[in-house]
């Protein structure tokens, strides 16, 4: 897609910024002026949207910032500056502002330039908690923040459309082309092959992001924020796909759903999109009761565990040896790392040197001790709650939300078995 570049460049003439008439030429002049307290709806508006097919900008053109330009509070308490120019994108300047007069910039070296999808939002969140622990930020700014994300959520409406043109007709592009591949295989499909449906969907999906790269109304399943091409996207415009058959004794265990929604159901579908949906409130159902049974049992069997006084230290010589990953550092944070005759503390700050590693560490199942001594435990749930048997109930309550969460996805996928031992042995 398209980008405007914008560079700042100091003039030192004063920019009245509540009267300005905003247009290319003035724009990174009136970036460099605002603050996070001049941002609200309507200057969003202004800045991106679209009136008779024009556009001041998008959150994504680039835009220059001389060094010495961005201001935040670093960790002494002290005013710091960028050292160096950089190049980063006109959203990405605006979220930084509300960063820095919250007083978080710190936690990212002064100014925040990565891509901003789900998975990078999750990591901000996980930043930002593991400096409230480590007291680097106050409840207060933890509190800002929360609030700040829930109170942008209306932009969404302008920077990033759900539903354009091209977008609500698309339907109709896709339509042609699936006809075309289902009438190619319409034995294997009335025979219920899921691995046939499952590639034509995919090389529909592959279709339709190459035929919409360029609208802005895919960033809602590109970035994960409000849906996924596999799932939301596939039903509304695809096809609902394979539904697997509430008949227990049934001989084909899945029926092949053809149509989109946003196309209509055929009416001889009609019957199986209808059994889908009772079929997986009644799971859902089940799940919670289930759920919350087990929860209460744990409770129960686990609520007189105790942590140890603050300090204790059983010193077992047993331990866990674990492969540090990207994926899993996060799960031992705050638990202690034997290193010879010292015990480190794993924290946000020291985790990435430990990343790629295998290390040993002191684990609450290897305590020695009558109740959970500080050292096998770690520091976190000092923090959080003594009485750590309540807490183990968080077990059976994550099983119980995923089988929740699941209800909202109903799409089957396949996943190729590379042998049975390798199953149930992944590691030998």
């Amino acid at each position: 897609m398209a980008r405007t570049s914008y560079t700042w460049k100091p003039s030192g003439n004063t920019v009245d910024k509540d009267n300005i008439d905003l247009n290319k030429n003035n724009f990174a002049d009136f970036l460099m002026s605002i603050t996070s307290k001049d941002v609200n709806y309507d200057l969003v508006m202004n800045m991106f949207g679209e009136f008779e097919g024009k556009q001041l900008a998008n959150t994504y053109d680039l835009l220059e910032v001389p060094a010495n330009t961005f201001k935040f509070i670093d960790y002494d308490g002290k005013e710091k500056y960028n050292t160096n120019k950089f190049t980063t994108t006109v959203g990405l300047w605006i979220m930084n502002l509300f960063m820095s007069d919250i007083g978080i910039s710190k936690l990212f070296g002064g100014y925040f330039n990565d891509t901003i999808n789900k998975k990078v939002y999750g990591k901000i969140n996980k930043k930002v908690s593991y400096a409230l622990i480590e007291d680097d930020i106050t409840v207060d700014q933890l509190v800002e923040w929360e609030d700040t994300v829930q109170w942008m959520m209306p932009f969404e409406d302008v920077i990033s459309p759900n539903h354009t043109q091209k977008m609500l007709t698309v339907g109709k592009v896709i339509e042609k082309k699936k006809n075309e591949m289902l009438k190619q295989h319409k034995e294997e499909i009335e025979s219920g092959n899921l691995e046939v449906v499952s590639q034509i969907e995919k090389e529909l999906i592959t279709f339709s992001k190459e035929y919409l790269k360029d609208d802005p109304s895919i960033d809602t399943f590109e970035s994960g924020a409000g849906g996924s091409w596999g799932n939301n996207f596939k039903n509304m415009y695809i096809m609902k796909g394979a539904v697997a058959n509430p008949d227990p004794n049934a001989k084909q265990k899945y029926n092949i759903v053809t149509s989109s929604f946003v196309n209509g159901i055929k009416p001889e579908e009609y019957a199986i999109i209808a059994g889908a949906g009772a079929n997986g409130a009644y799971s859902r159902g089940k799940k919670t009761e289930d759920g919350g049974y087990i929860e209460k049992l744990f409770v129960s069997g686990f609520q007189t565990y105790k942590l140890g006084p603050k300090g204790s230290d059983c010193h077992t010589k047993r331990y866990v040896t674990t492969e540090l990953t990207d994926d899993n550092i996060n799960d031992w944070l705050y638990s202690y790392i034997i290193e010879g005759e010292k015990l480190t503390l794993l924290t946000s700050k020291n985790m990435d040197k430990y990343v790629g590693k295998t290390v040993k560490f002191r684990y609450s199942s290897m305590c020695e001790n009558p109740e959970c001594c500080n050292i096998c435990a770690g520091e976190l749930l000092y923090q959080i709650i003594d009485n750590i048997g309540v807490a183990m109930s968080i077990i059976p309550a994550t099983l119980k939300l995923r089988c929740m969460k699941a209800f909202h996805d109903s799409t089957i996928t396949l996943h190729q078995m590379p042998s049975l031992r390798k199953a149930f042995y992944p590691y030998g």
